[in-house]
C-alpha cells in the first residue's frame, strides 16, 4: 500500500473509531483536532499534538497504536462501558453520574415537598441540587469535549446562583438590607 492511501486510511480510521484511544504516548481523545497529515520529503506521516508536543508517526505507526488502545480498550469492561481510556476517565465518570444524581434529587425533592404541602413549591434544596449538579455536569461535559452538554449546563448554572442570592437576600431582615442598599 503507498503512503497516501495509508494515511488516508489512518486518519479515516481515527475518524470513525468507536471510542477514544490511547497508546504510545499518543492520547487521541481530542480525535482529529490535534491530528493532521502531513508530507515530509515525499512520504506521508501523521502528526499528533501531545503534551509532551507533537509526535509525528508513519501511517502504519498510526494505525497498530488505534489497533493497540482498541485491544487495550476491549479487555477492560469499564473502559468499553464508559467509553474511556485511562484511569482517570473512571474519575470524570464518577463526577458525571453524581452531577446527574444531584440533578435527579433536586426534582425528586421538589416533588415531595411540593406533595407534604399539596401545592407547587420550590425548597432552596432545589436550587442547591440544580448549582451543584449543574457544575459538576459542566465539568464533564467539557471533559468529554460535548459541545451540547456545555451549552445546555453553563446558561443554568447563572440562573440557579441568581436564584440563590434572591432566596438568601429576602431571608435577612429588613434593617440589614437597607443598610446594604445604602452602603452600595
Amino acid at each position: 500500500m503507498s503512503a497516501r492511501p495509508a494515511a488516508i486510511l489512518a486518519v479515516l480510521a481515527l475518524a470513525l473509531a468507536p471510542a477514544p484511544v490511547a497508546a504510545q504516548g499518543v492520547d487521541l481523545q481530542d480525535r482529529l483536532s490535534k491530528v493532521r497529515v502531513v508530507e515530509e520529503q515525499n512520504r506521508l506521516g501523521v502528526e499528533v499534538a501531545t503534551d509532551a508536543g507533537t509526535r509525528t508517526l508513519s501511517p502504519e505507526d498510526f494505525v497498530r497504536a488505534i489497533r493497540k488502545a482498541q485491544e487495550e480498550q476491549r479487555a477492560n469492561f469499564l473502559y468499553a462501558l464508559f467509553n474511556i481510556t485511562t484511569p482517570w476517565g473512571i474519575l470524570w465518570v464518577s463526577v458525571g453520574f453524581l452531577g446527574q444524581a444531584l440533578f435527579t434529587f433536586r426534582m425528586v425533592l421538589q416533588w415531595l415537598v411540593s406533595e407534604k404541602h399539596k401545592r407547587s413549591v420550590v425548597p432552596v434544596g432545589f436550587w442547591w441540587g440544580s448549582l451543584f449538579g449543574g457544575m459538576m455536569l459542566f465539568a464533564y461535559f467539557a471533559w468529554r469535549k460535548d459541545i451540547v452538554g456545555i451549552v445546555g449546563q453553563s446558561t443554568g448554572v447563572f440562573v440557579y446562583a441568581r436564584n440563590l442570592i434572591l432566596i438568601y437576600r429576602h431571608q435577612r431582615p429588613p434593617e440589614e438590607l437597607e443598610e446594604s442598599s445604602r452602603g452600595a
